[in-house]
């Protein structure tokens, strides 16, 4: 709980708020004016939006709120965004929520191999953080797939259940 780190007083997101059914899109950015620019534009667009300043209160915000979608600035002032990157897309329960990539850096065919769902270079538009965001939103609100597994070894499906279950997928018994 400690890492659910308070906001400065002049910056109110949504973690008080938040009900079931709720989509919850979760910023991890250091700079607190893009993060309040960033926290409205996800609003807009039928969010609610969470903020965290550094990657570990981030990473706690993820396991604790389960948001539809990250927002993650690679340079954050206690670890560097790659592992926070890393960290939440080998966590079974996060890796499938889509994480928009910011940064000063150039590396989007990294951010893509790790996992990422798209990459912004800053400084940013804001049409293509617009443009970003409703991405994210058509990902979001696709609906669920069911997937049919045929395989008569009782293991090898469980195991195949595990892997390809998620918040997106459907697999009938």
């Amino acid at each position: 709980e400690s890492l659910l780190a308070p906001l400065p007083n002049d910056i109110q997101d949504d973690r008080a708020n938040i009900k079931a059914g709720d989509q919850v899109f979760l910023i991890v950015e250091d700079d607190i004016t893009f993060a309040s620019l960033l926290l409205d534009m996800v609003r807009e667009h039928g969010f609610k939006g969470l903020i965290a300043f550094t990657g570990e209160s981030g990473l706690a915000m993820a396991r604790k709120f389960r948001p539809q979608a990250i927002s993650l600035d690679l340079r954050l002032p206690d670890m560097e965004g790659w592992a926070l990157l890393d960290f939440l897309k080998h966590d079974p329960e996060l890796r499938h929520i889509p994480i928009q990539i910011l940064s000063g850096g150039n590396h989007p065919q990294r951010a893509i191999r790790m996992g990422a769902f798209t990459y912004l270079r800053k400084p940013v538009e804001r049409e293509d953080l617009v443009s970003s965001v409703l991405r994210i939103k058509t990902f979001v609100d696709r609906q669920k797939k069911t997937l049919l597994i045929v395989e008569d070894a009782a293991t090898e499906r469980a195991s195949l259940v595990e892997l390809l279950s998620g918040e997106d997928v459907v697999i009938p018994e």
